[in-house]
């Protein structure tokens, strides 16, 4: 089983673009304060960009941005998030409060507006604080079942970089709209956030009176972006008949406006995406096209859409999804089952590819859709693992992988072991060619194993042969 390339640092490329220089103007006395106020939940990213903006409109504007990537139903007038926020605020600065400080300005403060109300309390006896316990619930996890954070008599946490990297992960999951990000326009200034709200389009009406106009299905991946938050990639694969097929060079496309929404358990909207794409036309007639999101760790339905764009021709079709965390400060990994992957150029993103939803940093992915395969197909395999624990000592990691493809127990191929010493990396296994394998259930079959933190993960991908 050939080994492709290796994969070390191949993150999901979200497009954004990147925070403006950092000289700026200086801040009025009223910026000052904000910043302050919100410092529990403001990522750094966040802080760096509101510092580098010159215009006080442009402050203004991102303090909006700022609230609604945090409103959890932005189609109410109030944001839920935010009135919260304050209520939270004002108790922490009066139960914390130490020293003539705000309680909302120490660790104590901080952790209780992120966290809420520890499960239990006990006595630090050697660091004459206390220790909260959290234990995991819905839609948080700690990694092994539960969190203990020591504080000093004065409110002070850990002084670790681990704990403060802990404290930022928990402020990021706390974002409901991280799709609504702060862009610079052409004209240098921060886009509004009205301009960056979903707006009333043909596509977005197939979402609110589904249809099906021709066949179609949706499937979704996960990845690990850069910043650390988890994108869903979807692929959406309909019938092209019907449809105006356009042939340019023995390349066959479809005029298509993709569009998808993740939806929470209590029916509220978790994200939306919509673009233009040239559909690939498959030699089977079904067209291929792609999608992606950011969302928090969590079950949602997912809502994945295609409308042909001359004739309006629609269809629209749901899943259920389970989002996973893999942000969670140990060994997680992801796995994809591909037809193939192509290189880019390293800077280079072109939103109108078929498959702009699955591009890394210099790889974009070329999908399989669904789980059944022939003899005339091949397959690739490509993993991710993220988190690997760092020797305290040497500051490396060590990670090997086993990749295998099995039918039952028995396997069928594998490819050699490879050996990480990086906490995040990947690579693409394949092509392996199916023409001798008979019909039957098949399983690809990726173990990962972290020798310092002695954790396994194992992820598969269960198809058949016809």
């Amino acid at each position: 089983m050939p080994v492709r390339r290796p994969l070390a640092v191949a993150f999901l490329s979200l497009g954004l673009l990147p925070a403006p220089a950092a000289h700026a103007d200086k801040m009025c006395k009223e910026d000052k304060a904000w910043l302050d106020s919100v410092a529990p939940i403001l990522q750094k990213d966040e802080e760096k960009r509101f510092k580098a903006l010159k215009d006080k409109s442009d402050r203004e504007e991102f303090k909006k941005i700022f609230w609604a990537r945090r409103d959890p139903d932005l189609d109410t007038p109030e944001n839920e998030y935010q009135a919260e926020y304050q209520k939270q605020v004002a108790v922490v600065d009066v139960k914390f409060k130490k020293g003539g400080q705000s309680g909302s300005k120490n660790d104590c403060g901080k952790v209780f507006i992120l966290l809420g109300e520890p499960s239990s309390i006990e006595k630090d006896v050697e660091g004459g604080g206390e220790i909260w316990i959290y234990k995991d619930r819905p839609g948080r996890s700690f990694g092994g079942g539960q969190a203990k954070i020591a504080f000093t008599d004065t409110c002070r946490g850990p002084e670790s970089k681990e704990f403060e990297q802990q404290i930022d992960r928990i402020a990021e999951s706390q974002l409901a709209h991280p799709n609504i990000d702060y862009r610079i326009g052409s004209d240098g200034k921060l886009t509004k956030l009205l301009d960056l709200l979903p707006k009333p389009t043909p596509a977005q009406a197939l979402l609110k009176t589904p249809r099906q106009d021709f066949p179609l299905e949706t499937q979704a991946a996960f990845l690990k972006t850069e910043g650390g938050g988890t994108a869903l990639v979807g692929i959406i694969r309909g019938k092209a008949e019907g449809l105006e097929v356009q042939d340019a060079g023995g390349k066959k496309t479809v005029r298509l406006s993709v569009v998808a929404q993740a939806v929470t358990e209590d029916g509220k909207n978790a994200a939306f995406a919509e673009q233009e794409e040239a559909g690939d036309v498959r030699p089977d007639g079904t067209f291929l096209a792609s999608y992606r999101m950011l969302l928090k760790p969590g079950k949602y339905t997912l809502k994945g859409g295609a409308l042909e764009v001359k004739s309006a021709k629609g269809s629209l079709a749901q899943i259920p999804v389970d989002v996973p965390d893999l942000n969670k400060a140990e060994l997680t990994a992801t796995l994809l089952v591909l037809r193939d992957v192509e290189d880019l150029a390293e800077g280079v993103v072109d939103n109108n590819n078929a498959y702009s939803g699955l591009a890394l940093a210099k790889v974009r992915l070329i999908p399989h859709f669904g789980t059944l395969f022939t003899k005339a197909d091949s397959l690739m395999i490509f993993f991710q693992f993220y988190d690997a624990r760092a020797d305290e000592v040497t500051g490396k990691a060590s990670v090997t992988s086993s990749v295998a493809l099995l039918q039952g127990t028995k396997p069928k191929a594998k490819a050699p072991d490879q050996a990480f010493d990086t906490v995040i990396g990947g690579n693409v296994v394949g092509p392996i060619p199916l023409a001798d394998y008979g019909p039957g259930n098949y399983t690809v079959q990726v173990k990962l194993t972290d020798s310092v933190a002695k954790k396994d993960v194992v992820k598969e991908f269960a198809f058949e042969m016809k």
